[in-house]
């Protein structure tokens, strides 16, 4: 199978969590949790202040993007919609780039270890030419990076002036995880 041509499932459950295709009555769910500005401290791409208006632009897209190039996935607990994870896939290269969040009333719970990893078992599951999932955080940003890390993810380093956002420069982590690292 190629990689282009293989399919992420649409749901995925753990433990804990169900993940699934966000939907349009999602949109109350992801704007109580996306308008707290501590959650999104480290999301400088977001708007500020978060409007109901943004969720519901938020969803739109994850709900028009192209799920073999794109995967997203509403991260629920019991019914609720409390975070999302996605992947972002570049089949020329083999690879994909992990992204995840979750409420602030559910930080230090586990639930992004638990979806992350269930995401990336699907993604090297599911598509056999894939041979590395990477992800980036800001430097500050040790929770992100703690999930990164025990989900097998290695740092690879870090880049410094990376990327401007809201006129604000940061630095960046990156880890990642090789398809043999998984396999093992």
């Amino acid at each position: 199978m190629a990689l282009n041509d293989a399919v992420l499932p649409e749901v995925i459950t753990t433990e804990r969590l169900i993940l699934r295709p966000f939907r349009f009555d999602d949109v109350d769910d992801v704007f109580a949790y996306a308008r707290d500005s501590e959650w999104s401290r480290f999301l400088r791409i977001l708007p500020r202040p978060y409007e109901r208006e943004h969720a519901k632009q938020f969803i739109a897209q994850q709900v028009l993007r192209d799920r073999a190039t794109h995967p997203s996935w509403a991260m629920t607990l019991e019914g609720v919609v409390v975070g999302g994870v996605n992947l972002r896939i570049d089949v020329a290269q083999r690879s994909a780039e992990l992204g995840y969040s979750v409420a602030r009333t559910h930080w230090k719970r586990g639930l992004c270890t638990e979806a992350a990893r269930a995401v990336i078992d699907a993604a090297f599951g599911a598509r056999p030419d894939l041979i590395r999932v990477h992800a980036r955080a800001d430097v500050d940003n040790l929770g992100s990076q703690r999930v990164m890390e025990k989900i097998g993810m290695v740092k690879e380093g870090v880049l410094r002036s990376s990327r401007v956002e809201r006129g604000e420069v940061f630095d960046e982590a990156r880890f990642s995880i090789l398809r043999r690292e998984w396999e093992a």
